[in-house]
């Protein structure tokens, strides 16, 4: 009767260990789905991470080469007043020579009008006015080329100031496009800027949120570990190929991947190691009595797991204390 309740109480046992090696493998089975969304979640953040940091780039370059743009058409319009402004002493040069030449005239004119006066005297002076005749002759010769060249100096100088004012008013228009344009660049300087400014944002917060996804993996990872612990125990047979704590994937993470990178100046970043290892130093343990045949109700298989969850709950307590610290949360 005795040995009929043992075996029952056995067959019961058994029955219990079936169902949860089943749910265990279940709860595996679902993780491992969840697991490999959050990675593949994490690979694309870390691409949209990428396009955002050369979107970044771009804009850069696009602001050196606006703001060049933007100094080339201010020393443009700088140039263009100052020639409007030698364009314009210039003229008054010019003004001042065709009054200059207006003097010039009248002499040569009041010139020929004596020469004219002096021929008449010295016609009436009969043979003694023939040599002042002569002078007076060559007089309003000079007096008349005189007034000739003044003419030929007057005309030329009305066609520069004509031509002058045609150019004052194109330097004028060119001015006033080389303000606009400099406007117009000083305008897309500032949308760059703008856009560069909320693509910086958004690249702080996709990394954000990749760092947020990325703790969430790791702890599923932990997870999954623990569960394949457990679940190797109710086997009684490994049921994972143990790695060490360098060679997990919070391990390449911690050591050599992003989160050194990203992470490596927080200050609970450092403290992260000691929990992590002590997780697979106890799997390690536990795999160690398996591989000695060491029945699964020794004390020490509970031991081992304890410390396995003590330090699972220290990594996930300093996975959540560095995100903080990174985000300046207290």
């Amino acid at each position: 009767m005795q040995s009929a309740a043992i075996s029952s109480s056995q067959s019961d046992m058994e029955s219990l260990a079936e169902i949860l090696v089943i749910e265990n493998a279940q709860l595996k089975q679902g993780l491992t789905n969840i697991q490999s969304n959050l990675a593949e979640t994490v690979t694309v953040n870390a691409e949209n991470i990428e396009s955002c940091r050369q979107i970044e780039q771009q804009c850069s370059r696009m602001s050196s080469e606006s703001q060049a743009i933007q100094d080339d058409t201010r020393s443009l319009s700088a140039a263009v007043s100052e020639m409007r402004q030698l364009v314009d002493r210039t003229d008054e040069q010019l003004l001042g020579i065709r009054k200059f030449l207006e003097m010039i005239e009248q002499v040569a004119s009041k010139t020929n009008l004596l020469a004219l006066n002096a021929t008449i005297e010295a016609a009436r002076a009969g043979e003694a006015g023939k040599g002042f005749a002569v002078v007076a002759g060559e007089v309003k010769a000079l007096a008349r080329q005189t007034q000739e060249a003044v003419g030929s100096i007057g005309e030329l100088i009305h066609h520069i100031l004509e031509n002058s004012k045609r150019v004052a008013e194109r330097t004028k228009q060119l001015d006033q496009q080389s303000e606009q344009i400099s406007e117009k660049v000083s305008d897309f300087n500032v949308r760059i800027h703008d856009t560069n400014e909320r693509n910086v944002q958004a690249t702080q917060q996709v990394i954000a949120s990749n760092d947020r996804v990325f703790m969430s993996l790791a702890k599923l990872d932990h997870v999954v570990w623990k569960v394949n612990t457990y679940l190797s125990v109710l086997e009684e047979k490994p049921a994972f190929q143990f790695v060490d704590c360098r060679n997990c994937r919070l391990g390449k993470w911690y050591y050599e991947g992003d989160g050194r990178a990203l992470f490596s100046h927080v200050p609970s970043f450092h403290g992260l190691e000691t929990p992590h290892s002590q997780v697979h130093e106890a799997t390690r343990q536990v795999f160690d009595l398996l591989a000695s045949h060491v029945p699964t109700d020794d004390e020490r298989y509970l031991e081992y797991l304890s410390e396995m969850e003590r330090g699972s709950e220290g990594v996930f307590e300093l996975l959540d204390r560095m995100l903080a610290e990174k985000s300046g949360r207290p």
